[in-house]
Parts: structure tokens; sequence; C-alpha cells
């Protein structure tokens, strides 16, 4: 319900806007008609707070497990906290995303965001002086997602604008650890399929044509997702999936380009 409140409000904003445009002021052009507008957005995530929980059936009782976490940082390409602990997939809402928009007519935006990051791999070794060493994998990572918005830029000033944006995000976070243990070489693989309402107002600073800087607010309200846990022993392996919603609330900071196509 919230997630639909949170759309038609953005909505409603937009053709507010829209009926007085004549009378808006367009910071240094960014907004008219036929722009291609990129952007690095969640450069520097000023603040993160984010609330995690996985539902699971015991016993024909479904039992919720959340946790929450905030968090601050400067020049930092993602905010790190509870959801990044060992074995874990990174926090998706924090990391970094190019952005392509395109404005249809004066002020309206259409676009998508992606998010991605990649672990190269690396190894672990355990060694012992009665026991040859052992080498295994270290943990990884992945993330990837795509979050198609809508958005109304509405002008302040020759320098300073708002950039209303929302959309819909489709996100795909993963990890694999592996551990040595008495029977032998354990592996876990993890993996996040989510899905979440993506609000993300923006302050935007134009300091010369065809650049700015923005900042503000984004929140993800989660409305659906699954996790699948893999763990396997020598030939053994067994998979658990559950229902997982991650909810996000963060400041962050970005800067993009535009040009008039």
């Amino acid at each position: 319900m919230k997630a639909h409140v949170g759309i038609a409000a953005l909505a409603a904003a937009a053709a507010l806007l829209s009926s007085s445009r004549a009378e808006a002021i367009e910071p240094r052009g960014l907004g008219n008609k036929g722009q291609l507008i990129l952007s690095a957005d969640r450069l520097v995530p000023f603040f993160s707070f984010t609330r995690s929980s996985v539902t699971q059936n015991d016993r024909g009782v479904d039992v919720t497990d959340s946790q929450t976490g905030a968090g601050l940082s400067l020049l930092l390409g993602r905010n790190i906290g509870h959801y990044e602990a060992f074995g874990q997939p990174i926090n998706v809402h924090n990391i970094p995303r190019v952005a392509f928009d395109f404005t249809i007519i004066d002020r309206l935006t259409l676009g998508a965001a992606i998010a991605f990051g990649f672990g190269l791999g690396g190894s672990r070794e355990n060694e012992r002086r009665d026991l040859p060493p052992v080498e295994t994998d270290a943990p990884t990572a992945t993330a990837l997602g795509i979050a198609p918005r809508v958005g109304y830029i509405l002008g302040f000033s020759d320098l300073f604008g708002l950039w209303l944006r929302g959309g819909f995000g489709i996100y795909s976070v993963s990890a694999q650890t592996e551990t040595v243990e008495n029977n032998g070489l354990r592996k876990v693989s993890l993996t996040d399929t989510q899905f979440s309402i993506d609000l993300d107002p923006q302050f935007v600073l134009v300091p010369v044509e065809h650049f700015f800087f923005h900042f503000g607010p984004l929140v993800n309200i989660p409305v659906g997702g699954s996790r699948s846990v893999e763990t396997s022993i020598g030939a053994q392996s067994v998979t658990v999936s559950n229902d997982i919603a991650v909810f996000h609330f963060g400041i962050s900071a970005g800067l993009g380009g535009y040009i008039d196509l």
C-alpha cells in the first residue's frame, strides 16, 4: 500500500508541476525537450539505514528474522552495514549506479538506472604444521540491478532545481563462501532476488551548462523477494528457499551531464 501511495504522489506532483510549466525556470537548460541526461548516482552515501527480514517456514509456522542497521560515510562508494556481514550479499541499494534519462517533453524524463558490482575472485589458504596447506576460494559477492524510472525537473533558479524521480527496481545479489571442515569442503551459495519501489527525489546544482551535481534522499520499498541458500559438503547438497524483504532509506550524492540531441 505504501508503495502505491508513493507512486501516486509522484505522479500527482508531476501533473501539478506540468500545469504551471510556463512559470517554471530551467536551471541552465537542464530539462529541455530532447535531452539525454547521463548521471552517476549514489556515489557518496552520506547516510544509510537498512532493515532486512527473512521469513522461513518452521514446521508449519512462519518465522521472521529481522535486522536493522545504519551508517554514515564520506567519499566512499558504498556504506557498510549489517547486510554485508561475512557470507552475506552486499547491500545493493548502496552500490553506485549509472543512469540514462531522456526528456520526452520539457522537464519530463524517462530512463533507467543500472547497478552492478562483481567479485573478481581470490583464494584463501589454511596451513597447519602437521598437514599440507589447504587452499579454498575467498568469499565473493556479485550484485546486478536495473531500475526503470520516470522523473520531473523543477527549476528554482538558473543554478538550482529539484529532480523528482521514481520507479521500479529489480535486483539480484549473491555471495559464496568456502570453509574446510572435518568432513570435507563446505560451500555455501546464497542468492537474493529483490523487487522494490524506488523513490529518489534529488536537488540539482548546475554550476555550468551541461554539468550538474545532485544530492538528496532515497527510499527503496520492498514489494517482494526471495532468498536461496545452497549448502554442499562433498557430494551432498541441500537448498533452502525463503522470502526476503529489504527496506532502505538514505541520503546520497552524485553527478551528471546532459546533451541536446
